[in-house]
């Protein structure tokens, strides 16, 4: 478990993650995982018929499930366990598009209930290498205090 506790997370606080490469195989892999084979994420060589991109886009939910892993400052908080996550995909990724997340805490608050925790909300935007959001949401997270 982590050394940072609630008490020593402040609204405000911005956390931002290395960047990381979507793959062309990372697409593959997920679709295999979720046997989500909509033509839009495939690499045929071919752009599905009817889609409005010019190549093969990321699921949604293989950037979140990317961007909830990538190492921040807050790998180190007591727990850390994700209790809500939500996004909007607001701009697709491609294959060899290098994303990034940027989250800053909004609420930080104490259990009444069980006093040795507590949650942290967070704003998220993921961007992509030229800066663009292409993802937005909110993370919740449950904490360890120090008691």
């Amino acid at each position: 478990m982590g050394h940072i506790y609630l008490e020593d997370i402040e609204v405000g606080l911005e956390l931002v993650s290395e960047e990381r490469v979507v793959s062309t195989a990372d697409i593959e892999a997920f679709a295999d995982l979720t046997g989500d084979h909509n033509p839009v994420h495939a690499e045929t060589g071919a752009v599905a018929e009817g889609s409005p991109y010019d190549a093969p886009i990321a699921h949604g939910l293989l950037v979140t499930s990317i961007s909830s892993g990538q190492p921040t400052s807050a790998d180190g908080w007591s727990l850390g366990i994700y209790l809500e996550a939500t996004r909007r995909f607001v701009a697709p990724v491609f294959a060899g598009d290098a994303i990034r997340t940027v989250s800053t805490v909004t609420d930080v608050r104490r259990s009444r209930s069980k006093p040795d925790r507590g949650v942290v909300t967070m704003q998220v935007q993921v961007r992509n290498q030229r800066d663009k959001v292409v993802q937005t949401g909110v993370d919740v997270v449950l904490v360890g205090a120090r008691g």
